[in-house]
């Protein structure tokens, strides 16, 4: 049997955990910012952190599937 390498596009919706800090005189405040949708004119990004529930696949494209031979077994 001769073994192969695919290669599939797939689109991915993930959740992930960003930081971000800003002044403000309250936690009320930072909610108004929320619903004012002020808050990321006013904050600073710091990080993303990796996704602690991971992922879930969307769609994938096997249309654009590349297949490559590796080898025979």
């Amino acid at each position: 049997m001769k073994r192969f390498s695919i290669t599939i596009p797939e689109k991915r919706e993930e959740v992930v955990m960003v930081n971000w800090e800003i002044e403000a005189e309250s936690e009320e405040a930072i909610k108004e910012m929320f619903e004012e949708g002020t808050f990321f004119e006013n904050a600073e990004y710091i990080e993303t952190n990796d996704s602690r529930w991971g992922f879930e696949v969307i769609d994938q494209y096997i249309d654009q599937a590349e297949i490559e031979e590796i080898g025979d077994e």
